[in-house]
């Protein structure tokens, strides 16, 4: 993700014309401001979400600063082996595939697919729906209803962190304003020392950061962080929805490469293979043409 480049320019710009205006970096450093408002932030987030929902928040946050484990490549793995399961049904009958499905972890078909057996939760979904359809008694309604069903929870789940970080960067202005009233409240009570009328501007000053704090972080760090978060979320259920569509074709009785491509066209377009390395990647694991 572009977030670390992203602040760089956010937080230089924000400094440079503060310095180009005559002030200095000890201005900004308030650390009891800092401390009211990221302590409240702090303690609003832990208040208002399980701890379910704290663990995905965190893995989340991660995640953003960590090269991506998905992409074109796990797509590609995916579409090939999805290509595979449904030629081995089409030549062979379902129950050539009983043995892959029961078993992913040690079936030669899936170990060709690296990418994909990194997702467990990806797994699973294949090979639940598989045996559902090799049940033979789920209408294409009922295995297109169910499975809607089911992404529609992932996609909340997926959703959850960002929603949580974006709540939180509504609140941070209000958060600066709290810090920025404790602060006159504090400068405002000084004047009883007899302190003077440079020392009580400094305090208002320092108050004064409170509020800068508060809605510099609220739009140029929780947003952003927001933002990556419901991109990687979606990027996340993509290959889901293929899975989707891939066995709704395959039940409608499209040939594999046809099913296959419903799939394909799901995806972002700069995580779809094209047809042609679609092709490519199905002859060099399994030594057969994208027909079919």
């Amino acid at each position: 993700m572009n977030i670390g480049l992203g602040w760089i320019i956010a937080f230089g710009s924000g400094l440079f014309g503060f310095i180009w205006l005559g002030g200095t970096y000890e201005q900004l450093w308030v650390p009891q401001e800092y401390l009211i408002i990221f302590g409240a932030a702090l303690g609003t987030l832990v208040a208002s979400n399980k701890w379910r929902n704290l663990q995905s928040l965190f893995r989340a946050f991660f995640r953003i600063f960590l090269p991506s484990g998905g992409g074109k490549e796990a797509n590609l793995g995916l579409l090939c082996l999805m290509f595979e399961l449904l030629q081995k049904i089409k030549r062979d009958g379902a129950l050539s595939i009983e043995g892959d499905i029961s078993d992913p972890k040690q079936s030669e078909l899936f170990a060709k697919y690296p990418t994909v057996l990194r997702s467990p939760r990806l797994i699973e979904f294949i090979t639940d729906y598989f045996r559902m359809m090799m049940d033979g008694t789920v209408t294409l309604g009922q295995l297109e209803s169910v499975m809607a069903q089911e992404i529609e929870v992932m996609n909340q789940e997926a959703l959850e962190p960002s929603q949580s970080i974006a709540t939180l960067a509504d609140s941070m202005p209000a958060f600066g304003i709290v810090a920025a009233i404790i602060g006159v409240v504090h400068a405002l009570t000084s004047i009883k020392a007899g302190i003077g009328p440079g020392q009580i501007g400094d305090l208002i000053a320092e108050a004064l950061v409170g509020t800068l704090l508060g809605v510099f972080s609220a739009y140029a760090m929780m947003l952003p962080i927001s933002r990556s978060m419901e991109q990687l979320a979606s990027a996340d259920v993509k290959p889901y929805e293929a899975v989707k569509e891939i066995l709704i074709a395959n039940y409608s009785n499209f040939s594999p490469m046809i099913a296959v491509e419903y799939g394909r066209k799901v995806m972002f377009s700069d995580q779809r293979p094209t047809m042609t390395e679609l092709a490519d990647g199905v002859m060099a694991t399994s030594g057969n043409k994208l027909t079919g």
